[in-house]
């Protein structure tokens, strides 16, 4: 009798099996629903969903795969699904139904709400997110991590809102981080897209990258995984606020983008040092169009809107919007022996109102400081610049409005180069000489407003058509407006002036200087030069230079008590390599020299010079001045500055 009983209860079994809907299957995968609300376990059809995260953390999804979740519904625990998608077809986790988002919430029970680990080909969509506890300890809202796991290719985080995540005060507790761990295989990650969401209320950072493959020799790091950089990065339109200590953070990544994100009260509860938005042991970076305001600087040294910090090659800040930053606009952070960064661009920003310091100067080989615009109110204290005491910041400042009506000065001026800028309001006894400065009233529209527009110049600005060329430079200025190549620029963020670069071409004095007639008049130090074909930045020849210490040189004719421009191109083969280009022996000023290249990729470089008075040459030259490898130059140019 009973084993009738069982039987009849296994065909029963059987038959309600049998009565479920499969999952639904489409050419590019099968959706699978999950209802956290449903009172019955289900198959993961939308008829009878999964209702608990164990029964979609035990499916292997595969190729084109959707996970569902149903909105105004809450799981609680952690999401950390398994298999990967395609390339043609990856893994999507969105939402169905109508009502509030699906929420995860990790309740401070797990490491972090969300895991995607060692899989590939992830989209996230719609989500909250949060992950407290009953008190702090290291934690993350999401986290996709590789260890050991080679190249993890293609995620996307979308409108996601992440939230109330009480991690501990480390750099591993997140609202969303790309976290690579391991050390036997080297690993990154290759095409990652946050955009669209929304962190809040989270310890201790917002938004960030790490790996543990760091290790680069020219930083004296001798042992330990080699740096192995994440690439095709992007953190786009994101809105971070009430963070206890960093926003975001890019760290040992190649070509990343971080645009048009709002980031705001940041470094609210961390005892460490903070700062808004920054990228460390990173090449080619590229900060733009991003607001950040109200960093506090409640001890320490930070507290900035932005930070180039060690480590760092090439990295560029423009276009961007700072404003009533405890700890200043930006930051240039060797920090340490031996690991520096260099070749930092700063352009076509706008600041208002910083405070403590406009640049905090703390290790920099190369920067360029140029067409930014920067109001301090009366009553500021803030200072232009301010040295950590190393003296280890170098940098050219051209073009810059520096709206000063607060009394603050400048920090070591000797190791900068100042060209082109204006100096308005309060001028402290440690302004620095500059031989094309003005000190006019810039006429902005509205100095003292809280938008940008107030910044814009005037008709009738000595700013206008004031600049000097920079070559190189952004194709537009901070609203969008075209910037002059041949044509003197206005100067600050705002570009008014119309102009005809056409017109304004003027004759090159230089002669073979895209040597495409090989080293034919130009002079080469001890044989160490000789034309390149493999790199050039035009036409099909380069000149190339080293080991160093290896120069090729050029005697321009030029005429008296004029002012010409000097401009061209470079890139080194290796990072301790620097290559410069420059003018000599004019009269007048000894030397002058635009700043130095120590990208890998190729960067322009100009430097503006008056002849003296008796002056009828002009010694025009490419030096590889210091490092094992060998330098490059390219379309080296000279000719009178346009009207």
């Amino acid at each position: 009798m009973r084993a009738v009983r069982l039987k009849i209860a296994l065909l029963v079994v059987t038959l309600l099996t049998l009565a479920l809907p499969a999952p639904v299957a489409s050419a590019a995968g099968t959706s699978y629903y999950v209802n956290c609300a449903a009172t019955s376990a289900g198959n993961g059809t939308q008829a009878a969903p999964w209702n608990t995260l164990s029964e979609t953390n035990a499916h292997v999804f595969s190729a084109g795969d959707r996970l569902l979740f149903a909105r105004g519904t809450t799981c609680a625990g952690q999401l950390k699904p398994s298999g990967s998608g395609t390339a043609a077809a990856p893994v999507t986790v969105d939402t169905y139904g109508s009502g509030a988002r699906p929420v995860i919430a990790g309740g401070g029970t797990v490491y972090a709400a969300v895991h995607l680990y060692n899989v590939q080909y992830w989209e996230i969509r719609g989500l909250e997110v949060t992950n407290q506890g009953a008190t702090a300890a290291e934690r993350n809202g999401i986290l996709v991590e590789l260890a050991d796991f080679g190249t993890g290719s293609h995620y996307v985080v979308d409108d996601v809102y992440v939230h109330d995540v009480n991690g501990g005060d480390t750099k591993n507790s997140n609202g969303i981080q790309f976290r690579v761990s391991g050390t036997t295989t080297p690993t990154h990650f290759d095409d990652v897209t946050v955009e669209n969401s929304e962190i809040y209320h989270v310890d201790r950072e917002g938004l960030t990258t790490s790996s543990s493959w760091g290790c680069r020799a020219i930083y004296a790091c001798t042992s330990g995984p080699a740096w192995t950089a994440n690439t095709h990065v992007v953190f786009r339109n994101n809105r971070i606020h009430d963070i206890g200590g960093d926003g975001v953070v890019l760290r040992i990544g190649a070509d990343a983008v971080v645009e048009h994100n709002t980031a705001y009260d940041i470094w609210m509860r961390s005892a460490g040092n903070n700062a808004g938005i920054w990228t460390i042991n990173s090449d080619r970076t590229v900060v733009q169009y991003n607001e950040v305001y109200r960093v506090r600087r409640p001890c320490c040294n930070d507290g900035m809107a932005f930070d180039s910090d060690g480590g760092n090659r090439g990295v560029i800040f423009q276009y961007n919007f700072s404003h009533d930053n405890e700890g200043g606009f930006v930051l240039f952070c060797g920090c340490a022996s031996g690991w520096s960064t260099s070749g930092t661009i700063v352009r076509y920003n706008l600041s208002i109102n910083d405070k403590s310091r406009i640049l905090y100067a703390a290790g920099e080989n190369a920067a360029q400081i140029y067409a930014n615009t920067f109001y301090l109110p009366s009553g500021s204290t803030t200072k232009v610049i301010e040295d950590n005491g190393s003296s280890s910041t170098k940098a050219t400042w051209t073009n810059n409005i520096i709206d000063n009506l607060g009394s603050g000065g400048y920090d070591q001026v000797a190791n900068y180069v100042f060209r082109g800028n204006l100096y308005f309001g309060n001028h402290p006894a440690t302004e620095p000489t500059d031989p094309y400065k003005s000190t006019a009233d810039p006429l902005l529209v509205s100095p003292g407003s809280t938008a940008p527009d107030g910044y814009r110049l005037r008709s009738g600005s000595p700013a206008l058509r004031a600049g000097l060329n920079v070559a190189g430079s952004a194709a537009t200025d901070y609203f969008g407006s075209s910037v002059p190549v041949n044509c003197r620029p206005d100067i600050g963020f705002h570009q008014l002036s119309t102009f005809d670069d056409v017109a304004c071409v003027g004759t090159n004095l230089v002669k073979n200087g895209g040597f495409e007639s090989g080293t034919t008049n130009w002079s080469i130090t001890a044989s160490r030069g000789s034309v390149a074909t493999d790199t050039v930045h035009s036409g099909t020849n380069s000149l190339k230079l080293g080991p160093s210490q290896a120069s090729a040189e050029q005697v321009v004719a030029v005429e008296p008590d004029t002012t010409y421009v000097l401009s061209g191109w470079g890139r080194v083969s290796a990072y301790d390599t620097e290559i410069v280009i420059g003018a000599k022996a004019f009269g007048g000023t000894s030397e002058v020299r635009a700043p130095s290249f120590v990208n890998t990729t190729w960067r322009g470089g100009s430097a503006t010079f008056t002849t003296g008075p008796g002056a009828t040459t002009a010694t025009v030259y490419c030096f590889t001045r210091t490092g094992t490898g060998s330098g490059y130059c390219d379309d080296v140019s000279l000719t009178k500055q346009s009207p």
